[in-house]
């Protein structure tokens, strides 16, 4: 009778929970944003996110582009600094394009991995949807590039028209998130050419992702599971012994006599 080895026993029952972890950290900063207010808090934040980046490159496994973006990360580091202590608007584009490349390669590497997995888990599913984060904060540094260059490109509606530059970056990173689910609720709306076809590639984009990627993850999860979890089926009963008596000839009745 074949034997299973007991390397491939242990590789398929243990999982890895590395994207657990850094979707967590990507939903907790997603949920901390609103609350941190001032220059060194924007700081702090931005500079966690380029950590994020990086321990998503580490998941993905050494390759040139991690080397290309660690590199890239530690500019971009040192540009977020300089921003917020100097403001000079060519030191923000130029931070913009650099956090925008260093998303871009991060989503590509990571997306490059999970597409190479021969086994996928829940963590797998998971790295997706790590992605599909990415894509949307980079569309927000991409919006935010487009409101540094042109000012009028964005209208702002109900929430006014003169805000703070942290209101406003506020502001399109929710419409970045809410374009990329095509929700869209109206009270920010893209009036430059360049801004609308950002929010339409976007939208666009995050369907395409969904419905192509993330669904062939969530289907070859399924189809893991029922492989390995193999649905239970009642026990056969063992087969009944043939009988090696003879049996009894049978009786005539006996005949009665004629009254």
């Amino acid at each position: 009778m074949p034997t299973v080895s007991p390397r491939i026993t242990t590789a398929a029952t243990t999982t890895s929970k590395r994207f657990h972890w850094l979707l967590a950290a990507l939903l907790l900063q997603l949920v901390a944003s609103p609350f941190v207010d001032g220059a060194p808090g924007a700081v702090v934040q931005d500079i966690l996110f380029l950590g994020i980046l990086l321990a998503a490159l580490g998941i993905a496994g050494k390759s040139w582009l991690h080397r290309t973006n660690c590199v890239l990360t530690g500019l971009c580091a040192c540009a977020v600094v300089v921003k917020y202590t100097t403001g000079l608007l060519y030191v923000d584009i130029f931070g913009d394009v650099l956090v925008a490349t260093v998303i871009l390669f991060t989503a590509i590497e990571v997306s490059q991995y999970l597409s190479r997995q021969r086994r996928v888990d829940l963590d797998t599913v998971l790295g997706g949807l790590c992605v599909y984060l990415f894509v949307g904060a980079m569309w927000y540094v991409l919006y935010s590039l487009v409101l540094r260059l042109n000012p009028a490109a964005f209208d702002f509606t109900v929430h006014g028209q003169h805000l703070p530059d942290q209101e406003q970056q506020r502001l399109l990173f929710f419409f970045s998130y809410v374009t990329l689910l095509t929700t869209g609720y109206g009270d920010i709306v893209p009036i430059s050419p360049v801004a609308r076809t950002l929010s339409v590639l976007e939208g666009i984009a995050g369907q395409f992702y969904m419905v192509f990627f993330m669904a062939r993850l969530v289907g070859l999860h399924v189809a893991e599971k029922e492989r390995v979890v193999p649905a239970k089926t009642p026990p056969e009963s063992p087969p009944r012994p043939l009988s090696t008596t003879t049996p009894a000839p049978r009786q005539a009745a006996p005949d009665h006599p004629e009254t």
